[in-house]
């Protein structure tokens, strides 16, 4: 739900909710059965092709018979059903999966990049928030507490961080990944953060402040890794900047780089950048409750997403 994924992913993975209660709630919100994950059977994967996978977000979990079960994060997905179905003529029994469990499997069986999960799965998400401005610091970071949604609150960000420096990205973290989300300043926008990856698995100064949970400001070293970004955003090699982790529940969800564009130096003056951005993990706390405070309500409401809705779950 933080970056575009759902919200009981969000919740599984900083440590609100386990596995096996995530399925329990989204086997009585679908109506479906779980998939067992010590039932999956490998070979089913060769079942289905990969152009169905890709599209619909589905995997093969065994075969019974003339009976496919697939593992889907929406059961509800008819579309994906019928048309499973009807290429390879089976007769399609949806089992639910976490969304978190999928990514990893998709991944996995398929090599089918992450990515798919960030785009947002809510049809009442409220539209983007606007392009980031230079605020002072105090009304930027007074944005933080106030907003409703994952967007308002990197469009904050961006906009405190815009106060400290010329170029600003926001990086969200997905091992062994470290994924561009968005961007402001010196020739950066949301575009080109978007097209940033970085491999937390190679020596890097991402991996250093990933792996420590510690601010980095100075020159990043001469690995690969670091010379290859640098390239990507367009700045000189030993130039200082600045990286800032965030944390939620001692989970390490992003990284805020900061620099004064290609040959500036980056700020020392950091502190109350770093008292500001303690508002962060927060504000991401905050929206989480609130989403779950919705979704009980409507779960009991009679007007609420029954299993007979179209709404997505939040699975």
């Amino acid at each position: 739900m933080l970056y575009g994924g759902r919200l009981g992913t969000s919740l599984h993975e900083l440590g609100f909710i386990t596995e096996e209660r995530l399925s329990e709630a989204l086997t009585r919100a679908y109506g479906v059965p779980a998939a067992d994950p010590d039932a999956f059977n490998p070979e089913a994967i060769t079942l289905v092709p990969h152009k169905l996978v890709t599209r619909f977000k589905v995997i093969p979990w065994k075969l019974r018979g003339q009976t496919l079960f697939l593992g889907m994060v929406d059961p509800g997905d008819h579309e994906a059903v019928a048309r499973v179905g009807y290429s390879l003529g089976y007769i399609v029994r949806p089992l639910v999966v976490p969304e978190f469990r999928m990514v990893r499997m998709l991944r996995e069986h398929f090599g089918i990049d992450d990515r798919w999960r960030f785009t947002d799965t809510h049809g009442d998400e409220a539209p983007p928030a606007p392009p980031p401005r230079k605020k002072d610091p105090d009304e930027a970071a007074a944005a933080i507490e106030t907003a409703t949604t994952r967007d308002e609150v990197v469009a904050a960000v961006l906009s405190l961080g815009l106060c400290y420096f010329k170029r600003v990205v926001f990086f969200i973290v997905r091992e062994p990944w470290l994924i561009g989300w968005d961007g402001a300043g010196e020739k950066m926008d949301r575009a080109r953060a978007a097209a940033l990856r970085i491999p937390l698995d190679l020596p890097s100064v991402f991996q250093g402040v990933t792996r420590n949970r510690t601010v980095f400001v100075g020159r990043p070293g001469s690995e690969e890794t670091n010379l290859k970004f640098l390239a990507a955003i367009g700045k000189k090699p030993g130039t200082t900047a600045a990286l800032l982790p965030v944390a939620v529940r001692g989970r390490m969800v992003n990284l805020i780089w900061g620099d004064s564009g290609a040959r500036g130096a980056g700020r020392a003056d950091l502190g109350q950048l770093m008292a500001h951005m303690q508002k962060i993990p927060r504000a991401y706390l905050r929206i989480i409750r609130t989403r779950v405070a919705e979704a009980k309500k409507e779960a009991v409401s009679p007007t609420g997403n029954g299993k007979n809705s179209s709404k997505k779950r939040d699975g």
